[in-house]
C-alpha cells in the first residue's frame, strides 16, 4: 500500500533592510520548494511576509494565518529556508513549535538541517515544548514580579484610565487628543512613566461620581446625560465629551452604562493603585465579584474621587443591585424592601413592582408562577411607613424605659467602681486578692444585667430614630440603608407584618425590650433556641414556626402579632 505523501507548506519572511540589501524571496521560495521534492512532500502552499520584521511582537498578516491552517489540520509540516525566517527571539520560536505540536504540525528549517518529521526529530520538538513551557513559565512569573514591583512603587501597568493621560503632549497619539484636548501638541509634561489628569476626560469621572452620588440615576442614566453634556474649561474652551477607546482596540464614541459601571468600581480614582493576584492574573474568566485577593498601594498619581465618595457610590450600587427598574423607563424606583421582605404565608420573597406609577411589593413566586399564594400585591408606601411606625415605637419604648435605663445606670457604677479598684491596686492600697474578688464581682453584676453594650445600643437607636424622623427628606438609597441597618428580615400577611428578623447589631434592643416589657404575659425563649433563626433560613415558610404559643420571640423571630408593638 502506497505511503500518503504528507502535506507541506513553505514560509518566507525578509524584512525591509534585508530586501535593500539584496535577499531574496525566490531564494527561499527554491530551498524550500527542492525540500519539498526531495522527500516526496505535497508542497500546498507558500505564505509570504514582504518587509516585515521578525523581532518581538512585530504582527505578520501571513504568519498569523499559517498558524490559523494549522490548528484547522490543512497541513502536516512547515518548511522554511532559516529557523530566523520564522522568529529572530527565542520565545516566539519556541511557543510557535509548542503551539505547532498542538496541532500534530511538524517543523523543518532547511539550512540548520533541522527535520521534526523524524522520529528522533519529534523527540526534540517534544523536549523544545518542555523548554518553552518552562521559559515561559518563569517569563510570565518574572513578568508578574515585575508589575507587582511597580504597583508597590506606585505606577500604573497598562493603559491610563480614563480621566488620566501619560503627558506626552507633543507626541500624543491617544484618541481623545487632537480636537479634543486643549494641551494637545504642547510640551511634554512627563517622561511618560508616570499618569496626569486629563484636562476634560477628569471631568468624565467627576461628573459620574457626582451624578451618581444623587442616588436617582442609573448607569444608563448618567451615560445619557454625559452623551448631551459639553464641557467648559475656566478657560472658555469648551468639548463635548466621548468616550476615549483605546489605540488598536476600539474607538472614541458614546458612553454607554458598562462605561459608568466600570469608572464607580475603579478605586483607582481615589489615589489608590490596585493589584492582583497572581493567581487572578492567570485568570481570564476571573469575575469581578471573585476578586479578594487585591492589594492597594499608594499611586503615584493624583486622586480625582474622595475615599468617602468612593465608599458611598459602592453602598448605593450594592443596594440599588436589589431595585427593579420602572417598566418602559430607565429611572430606578427604589424599594427600600427589596431583598428583606418575605410572604408570611409560603416564605417566598417579595418583588418590587409597578403599576399606574405607584410602587407595590408582590411575591415572588406569584409573579414567577412557581406555586399559588394567597398573598396579593400590597402598596410599598403603606408598608414602608409602616415598619418605620413600628421601628419608631421600638425606639422610643427603648429611650423611655426604666428598666433598661436603670440596667445603663448601673452597669455605669460597676464600672466605675472597677476604675477605682484598679487605681488602689496600681497604687498598692488593696491586695491582689481583693483586686481579684471585685473584679470577679464586677464580672457577675455585668453578667446579670446582660452582657450588652448599652451605649452602643442606644446609640444605634438613636441613630434610627433620627433618620426615620428625617424620612421625608431623605434619598432613596439612604432609606434603604436606614431599614436594613435594623432589619434583616420582614414577613406580612396581607398588608400587615407579623413578624420581624432583627439584624445583629439591632437584635440587642429586641432582647432588651423582651426582658422589660411589664404585663401581657409576654416571654422569650432562651439562646439555645435563639442562635440560628431565620439568618439562616430565610425562605423558611412562616407558617411552619410554633407562631401560636404566645411568644414574644421564636427562633429570633420578633412575633408582632403577640407583641407589645
Amino acid at each position: 500500500m502506497e505511503k500518503e505523501k504528507l502535506r507541506a507548506v513553505g514560509y518566507r519572511r525578509v524584512s525591509m533592510r534585508e530586501q535593500v540589501d539584496g535577499h531574496s524571496l525566490d531564494a527561499q521560495e527554491k530551498n524550500i520548494r527542492d525540500y519539498a521534492k526531495n522527500n516526496d512532500w505535497e508542497l500546498i502552499e507558500i505564505y509570504t511576509d514582504a518587509g516585515l520584521s521578525a523581532k518581538k511582537d512585530s504582527h505578520r498578516p501571513s504568519l498569523a494565518r499559517l498558524m490559523e491552517d494549522a490548528k484547522a489540520g490543512k497541513f502536516d509540516v512547515v518548511i522554511v529556508d532559516k529557523v530566523d525566517r520564522f522568529f529572530r527571539h527565542l520565545a516566539g520560536l519556541l511557543t510557535a513549535l509548542d503551539e505547532l505540536r498542538g496541532y500534530n504540525v511538524s517543523f523543518v528549517s532547511v539550512m540548520e538541517r533541522l527535520d521534526f518529521t523524524s522520529p528522533w526529530g519529534k523527540l526534540m520538538l517534544t523536549v523544545l515544548g518542555i523548554l518553552a513551557e518552562i521559559y515561559l513559565d518563569n517569563l510570565r512569573q518574572e513578568t508578574i514580579k515585575g508589575k507587582r514591583q511597580r504597583a508597590r512603587e506606585g505606577l500604573w501597568n497598562g493603559f491610563a484610565p480614563m480621566g488620566y493621560c501619560r503627558g506626552l503632549c507633543a507626541e500624543c497619539t491617544e484618541p481623545n487628543g487632537k480636537d479634543y484636548c486643549p494641551e494637545y501638541g504642547m510640551p511634554n509634561k512627563t517622561d511618560g512613566k508616570r499618569l496626569i489628569i486629563h484636562p476634560i476626560d477628569s471631568e468624565v469621572v467627576r461628573l459620574v461620581f457626582k451624578w451618581y452620588l444623587e442616588g436617582k440615576s442609573s448607569y444608563m442614566d448618567v451615560a445619557d446625560r454625559l452623551n448631551d453634556y459639553t464641557v467648559t474649561l475656566p478657560n472658555g474652551y469648551s468639548v463635548k465629551l466621548r468616550q476615549r477607546g483605546h489605540p488598536g482596540f476600539s474607538n472614541p464614541g458614546p458612553f454607554t452604562r458598562d462605561t459608568v459601571r466600570n469608572i464607580l468600581v475603579r478605586v483607582f480614582y481615589t489615589g489608590k493603585l490596585p493589584y492582583l493576584s497572581s493567581r487572578q492574573l492567570g485568570s481570564r474568566h476571573t469575575k469581578r465579584s471573585e476578586l479578594k485577593d487585591v492589594e492597594l498601594f499608594e499611586g503615584k498619581h493624583p486622586a480625582l474621587i474622595s475615599q468617602e465618595d468612593f465608599q458611598k457610590a459602592q453602598e448605593i450600587r450594592t443596594l440599588n443591585g436589589f431595585n427593579c427598574k420602572k417598566k418602559g423607563e430607565r429611572g430606578v424606583m427604589i424599594y427600600p424592601l427589596t431583598g428583606s421582605l418575605f410572604c408570611g404565608y409560603c416564605g417566598s420573597t417579595l418583588r418590587g413592582v409597578s403599576s399606574g406609577g405607584r410602587r407595590y411589593y408582590r411575591d415572588a413566586a406569584v409573579i414567577d408562577r412557581t406555586q399559588r399564594c394567597q398573598q396579593g400585591s400590597t402598596r410599598a408606601d403603606d408598608l414602608e411607613l409602616q415598619l418605620l411606625s413600628i421601628l419608631r415605637t421600638i425606639g422610643y419604648n427603648l429611650q423611655n424605659s426604666q428598666d433598661v435605663m436603670d440596667k445603663h445606670k448601673r452597669e455605669q457604677e460597676a464600672d466605675s467602681r472597677m476604675e477605682r479598684v484598679k487605681e488602689l491596686y496600681i497604687t498598692g492600697e488593696i491586695s491582689r486578692e481583693t483586686f481579684q474578688e471585685e473584679k470577679n464581682r464586677h464580672e457577675n453584676a455585668i453578667n446579670s444585667l446582660h452582657s450588652i453594650d448599652l451605649g452602643a445600643t442606644m446609640a444605634l437607636a438613636q441613630e434610627i430614630s433620627i433618620g426615620i424622623d428625617a424620612w421625608d427628606r431623605t434619598l432613596p438609597t439612604e432609606r434603604k440603608k436606614l431599614l436594613r441597618t435594623a432589619i434583616q428580615a420582614a414577613f406580612v400577611r396581607g398588608d400587615t407584618f407579623v413578624a420581624l428578623q432583627p439584624t445583629e447589631a439591632y437584635a440587642p434592643l429586641v432582647e432588651l425590650l423582651s426582658c422589660s416589657c411589664g404585663e401581657g404575659g409576654i416571654r422569650t425563649h432562651g439562646d439555645d433556641k435563639r442562635h440560628n433563626g431565620f439568618r439562616d433560613r430565610p425562605d423558611r415558610p412562616l407558617r411552619h414556626l410554633s407562631m401560636n404559643e404566645g411568644d414574644y420571640i421564636i427562633d429570633g423571630l420578633v412575633n408582632l402579632e403577640k407583641s407589645a408593638f
